[in-house]
Formats: C-alpha cells, structure tokens, sequence
C-alpha cells in the first residue's frame, strides 16, 4: 500500500526531497533478511517510506504528522537483526544515519553525549585518545552508542564497565505522541551528568534492562558514563582487515583462554576473578566463540575449533588482564594464577601467542569479533538464546539447557561445537549472562528444529522461575510471561496507553500493544 501523495508531501516538506523515498529498490534494501530470520521468505514486509531526519524537530514533525494522518512509524540507527520489520502496511522508517554527531566527551565528570548514529568504533576511537573507554553493546563496533539504541546494551567490557541501564545519564526523547522529553539532569540544569530527578525518575519507564526497541518513541540523544582506559591512545594495529593484528601487546595487558574439567569448576573460577576485582574482560566463550573470533575464513574457522576442542579439558573462558601499573599488573595476574590453579584450569597454549592473542585481544576490546562470531562457520549464521538475571541463575539456566541444542546438534541440524554455552559476568560478578550460540545451514528442518529449542529454553526459563529471557518480544509473548513476573506486562501496557495512545510507533515485534 503506497503512502497517499498528500501524506509523503507532509513528510516531504519536513525532510526535503532528497530525503525521503519510496522507490521499490530503496524500500527492498531495507526489507533484505538473512539467516533464520527469512524463514521461507528472504523479504520482510516493506515500508511505505523511507525517512532521514537531521535533527530532533524533524523527527518530533514527523511524529505528529503519523499521529494525524493515523500512520505508524519506527526508528532505527545502525540496526542489527530482524527486530526491525515492520508489522505490515501503512508504517514510515525513520532512518537516523543524519543524527551522527558526538556532542559532547566530558572529561571532568566523565561522560560522553552522542547521538543515535555514532557508532561504537567511532566513540571508542575518541574516548582512547582522551584516556577513556565506554560500554559498548557486543554486537560489535559498528553498531549505534547510543546507550538506549541497543537491545540490553550489554558487551565485551561490561566486567568492569557494567551494560547500559547503568550507564545511561540524561537522554532526549521524542515520544510517540510528539512531545519532546528531556530527562534528569538535563531538564533542570540543561547539563548531562546524570538520568534521574529531580523527583521521580522517568529512566525505567523508558528501559529497564532491555529498551522497547523502536516501540515507545525516538531517542535522539542520550549521555553515558565513561571509563578510565589504561591503553596507549592507539592501540598498534598492522595490517588490512581481516588480516591485521597488534604490532606488539601494549604493556601491562594480557589476554588468555583457560578451560576448566566441568561447569561447576568454571563457575566457581569466574566468582572468584569477580570478588577479586582483577578483570578487564571476561568472557566465557564456548570453544566454537574463540575460533570464530580468531579465523578470516570459514575453513579457517573449521580448522581452528577442532585444534581448540582438541587442547581443552572442558568449558572455558577468556579473560583480559589491564594493569594500571606494572606492579597492578603482577598483583592481578598473581591472582589469576592462583584462582586458575585452584580450580584446576589449564591455558590453551594457541592464545599464548603474542601475533594471536594480540590480534583477538584487539577484536574484543574493539568489538569487531561479535559479526565473527554469529555470521560464520561453514556457511552458516549464529542465532543466541538467552536470559539474563543474577550470576546464579545464569549458571542453573545454563545447565538446565545445555541439552537441547545437543539433541539438535546430534541429529546433524547444527553444528556440533562440543555443546557449549556462553556466559558472561558484569562489575565483576553481580550481574549474569548466558547465550547458547547456534551454528546452522538455512533450511526447513533446521528452522523448525531451533523453533522448538527456543520455545524449549523460554519454557524452562518460565517453568523453573530463572528470569525473562531477552528473545521475549511482543504481546503474546510478554503476556506469557508477565504473570510470573510481578505482572509486568499490565505496566508495560499502561506505559504504552499513556504515551502512545494512537499507536503511532510500530512496536508489534518488539514491545507491547496497548489495546491488546
């Protein structure tokens, strides 16, 4: 259904020419869908229009002009998964690749302001010559930082620089009725130091621990908090991608996979690297995450995991050490030493070497292993199922999961990785992680075959009371799982009555529906 010439000659006027469209080809580039997510189909519904606001006064005009003409709309910067399909006819895109700007790296009180479309190797690139470092959301470096442009926000470095919901400040919000609301500090003081007050708080209307993706309005700047980095301004990189690796490891930084005899002794090891306070990064990869990170092709790849899975004596993790001095740096690896050898971990030798350690180390900090890891392996894609909650609960969903992507990897539906599972601690332990990372040709029986195992895993994770996980989208399903869970759902639809009435952003996919 084309838009009526009256209506895209609003949005026209707003945007100018040259910044709308609704050419087929421009709308099937955004409609494209890969992996899992096309199903029987390669193409999601198209968009009416497309739209490339510049600035928040456009895109709180082109809100209101969706409320009047009774059309939906919804945002996205950088984008990363199907999240971004719209429901059916009748929704615009706002495309926010024009509102591309840092504003602000504040180095006194430690905080940097961007807009939607600066992405997380740009930030990270300025905040390293400035002796900073943020959070970035482990989808990797080409993503948004926006700290409400992700799904949880969460990453790489969230050992020591925790996720997103903790290190949003004040934000910019266009809401879906139009009205542009400034949070925190910045409404008061017109200053960006802080998201909450004075008085009640708006943060956890608009996030909790996941964003509502699109569906309750536009953010169009937000600040985050910002870290001290103890790097060099550069980090010594040689080479063309993929090809490219540190010259040498800067001082006083360490990076190292060790492999445990069972879950519990790996368990066991991260809480203890937590309570110590010594990581930089932790990361408990399944062998199949390192190899991937590692190679620069998909035979390469193949090649990698078996040399891996060969050299392991069970789960592992890999942890980056960072010292702020030379005697900091021997104090935590002291520690690590100790905590390894208590838990009866065993170093694989592979990442001992400084030409590989130093270029995976690079990827990790920098965040360009995440597209490794989930588009490669023989072809095929990596999709996650996940659920996030306290460390505890993380490692009891772990193992209360573990078995059904063996039972789908052993009837040859996806690859065999050794079974492993991915967990991640953040601000060294008080906050958990956990994905089973999925290997997988294209095809119907696969398709069906990882339906039923994340029907499965959500089941489990309702059932046994572990947490929501984060593949709960939508109405149906935070339906679902609202009664067991303090009745969230009722909120979240008063959320969206109150500031969406006309449900005039699309939120089908991904949040709830107010008149369900």
């Amino acid at each position: 259904m084309a838009l009526k010439q009256e209506i895209y000659k609003s949005l026209e006027k707003v945007v100018g020419s040259e910044n709308i469209s609704e050419d087929p080809v421009i709308l099937d580039s955004y409609a494209w869908r890969s992996g899992l997510a096309a199903g029987a189909y390669k193409f999601a519904p198209r968009w009416e229009a497309i739209l490339f606001p510049q600035n928040t006064r456009e895109v709180q005009a082109i809100v209101k002009l969706c409320n009047a003409y009774k059309i939906q709309f919804r945002a996205s910067s950088t984008g990363w998964g199907p999240m971004n399909d719209p429901a059916g006819p009748g929704v615009v895109k706002l495309d926010l690749r024009r509102l591309n700007r840092i504003l602000e790296i504040n180095e006194k009180n430690m905080y940097a302001v961007v807009e939607p479309y600066v992405i997380s190797a740009q930030l990270q690139a300025e905040l390293m010559k400035r002796g900073f470092y943020a959070n970035l959301t482990g989808a990797g470096a080409q993503c948004s930082a926006l700290p409400l442009a992700a799904h949880e926000n969460i990453g790489h470095l969230g050992q020591a620089a925790s996720c997103g919901e903790r290190n949003q400040l004040a934000l910019e919000w266009v809401t879906p009725e139009g009205e542009i609301v400034r949070f925190g500090s910045l409404a008061s003081a017109e200053e960006w130091f802080c998201g909450d007050g004075p008085g009640p708080s708006l943060r956890g209307v608009i996030r909790g621990p996941i964003t509502p993706l699109g569906g309750l309005g536009v953010f169009t700047k937000a600040a985050m908090k910002i870290y001290h980095w103890p790097g060099p301004a550069a980090f010594p990189i040689e080479g063309v991608s993929p090809h490219y690796a540190p010259s040498e490891i800067p001082d006083n930084f360490m990076i190292r996979y060790y492999s445990f005899p069972s879950l519990e002794n790996r368990a066991e090891a991260i809480r203890k690297v937590g309570e110590s306070e010594i990581a930089f990064e932790l990361m408990g990869f399944a062998t199949s995450m390192v190899s991937a990170n590692m190679a620069t092709s998909n035979p390469e790849d193949l090649a990698i995991l078996e040399q891996i899975n060969k050299a392991v004596i069970g789960p592992g993790f890999q942890i980056i050490i960072v010292g702020n001095s030379q005697n900091d740096f021997i104090y935590k690896k002291n520690v690590l030493d100790q905590i390894v050898k208590e838990y009866k971990g065993q170093s694989l030798a592979l990442l001992e070497d400084p030409k590989i350690g130093g270029s995976l180390m690079w990827r990790c900090i920098r965040i360009t292993a995440s597209i490794r890891e989930t588009m490669r392996a023989a072809g095929t894609f990596g999709g996650v199922v996940g659920g996030t909650d306290t460390a505890e609960l993380m490692w009891k969903y772990v193992q209360n999961t573990l078995q059904f992507k063996a039972d789908i990897a052993q009837k040859g539906l996806i690859l065999n990785d050794g079974g492993g599972a991915f967990v991640q601690t953040f601000e060294h332990g008080h906050y958990g992680h956990a994905e089973l990372l999925l290997r997988y040709s294209v095809n119907p029986e696969t398709a069906m075959a990882i339906g039923n195992f994340m029907e499965k895993t959500s089941m489990v994770a309702l059932n046994k009371h572990f947490a929501v996980p984060h593949q709960v989208f939508g109405t149906s399903s935070n339906n679902l799982f609202g009664p067991h869970s303090s009745n969230y759902h009722h909120w979240l639809k008063k959320i969206k009555q109150t500031f969406d009435p006309n449900e005039a952003a699309e939120s089908a996919h991904v949040y709830i529906s107010g008149k369900e």
